[in-house]
């Protein structure tokens, strides 16, 4: 039974090499995640701050949510409020600060409306909703010039939100035309 006893010292031998490797792959995962992480502290705030951020859009979204909901209600008093929450909480939050402009607008207060669209778009100037909404107000207040200017804008961002401004645009014109003949 000699050739049992190499059997048993293989075995062995396995378990140790492999719980070895192991214990390698485990300290190499290890160090290389620390200088990793090293890495990213070096500008300690920077990492700290995105969190920050992250965790500031995480609650402005709790409020960015509640709005929408009053909003899809017609509820745009309350709405706005909502809105105002999540801007308060995260200044750079673009698509609430539209949404914020929009329930403005349905209570047809135009400036404020104009304004928060305007900060949306200055934040994110892509926000193809920002640029269809600050164009449906233009109109509503009669600025075509200024409604054409933010369709144009809708159609180099190649958006599917052009042809909705552009009808909007179309029905407003008809609108203000009939009040005047009916005047």
């Amino acid at each position: 039974g000699g050739d049992m006893k190499v059997k048993i010292i293989d075995r062995l031998y396995v378990i140790k090499l492999f719980s070895g490797l192991t214990v390698m792959l485990f300290i190499l995962a290890f160090a290389l995640n620390q200088s990793a992480w090293g890495a990213g502290t070096s500008s300690s705030s920077s990492s700290s701050e995105s969190e920050s951020a992250a965790q500031k859009r995480e609650q402005a979204n709790e409020y960015f949510e509640e709005g929408k909901k009053l909003q899809e209600k017609w509820r745009y008093k309350e709405a706005s409020k909502k809105y105002q929450r999540a801007v308060k909480i995260d200044p750079t939050y673009a698509e609430a600060y539209s949404n914020l402009g929009y329930t403005y607008r349905k209570q047809e207060k135009y400036d404020k409306a104009v304004s928060y669209y305007e900060k949306a778009i200055k934040l994110k100037p892509e926000l193809a909703e920002a640029h269809e909404y600050l164009g449906e107000a233009y109109a509503d207040m009669g600025k075509f010039d200024l409604a054409e200017k933010e369709l144009a804008i809708l159609r180099e961002l190649g958006s599917d939100l052009t042809q909705k401004l552009a009808d909007y645009i179309e029905k407003v014109r008809k609108q203000k035309k009939l009040i005047k003949l009916i005047r």
